[in-house]
Order: C-alpha cells, then structure tokens, then sequence
C-alpha cells in the first residue's frame, strides 16, 4: 500500500498540470476540442484523488488532514469538485483555468513537501469528523469561489466602464453569467455549510459520551460553545441573509458583489481572530505536539 500511496504523490500533480493545460488551451485558443475535454479531465483528477484520499486514510489510519500540507491537497480537490458543479450548473467554462490553477499549486506544494507520518490525534481515525471536516473544507471552498467570481465581476465591469477589451474581456464570461456563479457558490455553500455543523454536533456529542470516562479533561473541551462552531453559525445565518435579499430585495450587480467580497474578507479575518485569541477544540494536530 505504501507503494500505491507514493504513485498517487507522483501522479496526483501530473493530473492537475494535465487539467490546467486544458483549460489553458481553452482560454487561449478557443478550441472545441478543449471545450469539449477540460470538464472531463477534471472529473477524472477530482475522482484519481478521491481515491488517493481513501488510499491514504487507509495506509494512515486516520484523516488525511494532520498537517497544513494535508489540509492544502484536500482544499485541491475541493476547489475542482466544486468549482465542476458550478461549471455545469451555469455552463461557463472559461474561468476554469484560475480555479484549476491555483488547486494545481495547491496539490504541487503538498506532494513536494508533505511527510507521511502516524498522528495521534484521535479526532482524526474518527468517520462522523472526516465527514464534519469534509463538509466543511468544500463549503468554505464554495465562499472562495463566490468571493473569486465577485472581484472578476467587479474587475470586468471596471475594465468595461474603460472601454478595455482585451483578451481577458473576451474570454470571460458575461457580468451577468460571473454575479450568477458567485450567488450559486453560495446557494451551494449554505446548505453543505448547515450539513457540516448538523454532522459536527452530532459527532461531538457522541465523541463527548465516549471520553466521559477514559478522557474527562478531554471531553470537557467539546462543547457547542465552542467559538469556532459559534462564529461559523453567524457566518450561515449571515450568507443565508445575502442570499434571501438577493432573491427577495432585489440586491444585485455592483452592490450585490461588493457585499459578498467584504462578507468573505470579514469571515476569513474573523477566523483567523478566533484561531489566535480564543481556545477552540478543533486541533488538526497531535495533543503530544
């Protein structure tokens, strides 16, 4: 199994390069032969790394999420797997080469530098967290991607009001189509961000009646207090408010996507706040460490 496991190193980077280059030939040439492919590569490289995810959970015994370099190639993965649903949802293919690129420098740092090693966080050999953490890698994913359509939405309108047509121009999508994919990431988001914190709480409760006796100190830190779980219910209820007024109080264009580039700049410094000054139970990382 190590064997397999170095093979899916080597050959996971091949196939996001591969798939770049698609998309690539797509924004550059135009090419039907390329409109016709660079979804399908993508399908094969989201499913070749699910299937390295499973390989190495097995090999690890746990999560493949111990270590940032762990954390950078499931963010990979996520990023194509949902950047696909919103490509075939909307039919715009043009903007794949931003989002596979930067999934591809992503999986390239972790297959570089990443060392597999035994963690012994316990969090991370338990399925209801993989599926919790899961959940949530693709829904923040899904806020990345509504925040990258938002400011190409911003940049071309800016580049339209002066009378700028490049090659970028060209090749992008229409306002219209780009405010669509941003308000369908989130659409995409909100309900996978409710299933994760549905997931998490359920798994939390029943870890916290496993370590009740073995581990008290332990299980006296799951709580749903927690200011991780706190700040990511005030982040679904503050998405879920955007998209009712885009759908009911007419909240569109400009406005609409400057609202969603301060809403995702706010949760990413609000996190990293939480992260730095208050003490949260979710630690990818050893308790030895």
């Amino acid at each position: 199994m190590n064997g397999v496991l170095a093979a899916f190193k080597v050959l996971l980077p091949l196939f996001y390069l591969g798939t770049l280059g698609m998309y690539l030939w797509l924004f550059f040439g135009d090419h039907p032969t390329a409109r016709r492919w660079c979804s399908r590569a993508a399908v094969a490289t989201v499913l070749f790394h699910v299937a390295g995810l499973v390989v190495k959970s097995v090999v690890l015994e746990r999560v493949p999420l111990g270590s940032p370099l762990e954390f950078f190639s499931a963010l990979a993965m996520a990023l194509v797997a949902t950047y696909l649903v919103i490509e075939r949802r909307i039919e715009a293919k043009n903007t794949g080469f931003i989002v596979v690129g930067s999934a591809a420098f992503l999986q390239l740092l972790a297959s570089t530098f990443c060392q597999t090693r035994i963690s012994t966080n316990p969090y991370l050999q338990d399925m209801g967290f993989a599926g919790h953490a899961m959940l949530a890698i693709l829904a923040y994913t899904a806020l990345s991607l509504s925040f990258l359509y938002a400011v190409l939405y911003l940049f071309l309108a800016r580049q339209l009001g002066r009378r700028q047509f490049g090659l970028f121009f060209r090749r992008m999508p229409s306002l219209e189509i780009l405010e669509r994919m941003s308000i369908g990431a989130v659409k995409l988001a909100v309900p996978i961000l409710f299933l994760s914190l549905t997931l998490g709480h359920l798994w939390m409760y029943h870890l916290a009646d496993e370590m009740a006796a073995m581990a008290p100190d332990m299980a006296s830190r799951l709580s749903p207090w927690d200011p991780k779980i706190l700040m990511t219910w005030v982040i679904l209820l503050g998405y879920s408010f955007g998209l009712l007024g885009n759908r009911f109080l007419g909240w569109r264009g400009r406005r609409m996507n400057i609202l969603a580039v301060i809403a995702f700049l706010v949760v990413m410094g609000t996190t990293g706040l939480v992260h730095h000054f208050f003490p949260t139970f979710h630690k990818f990382r050893s308790f030895g460490e």
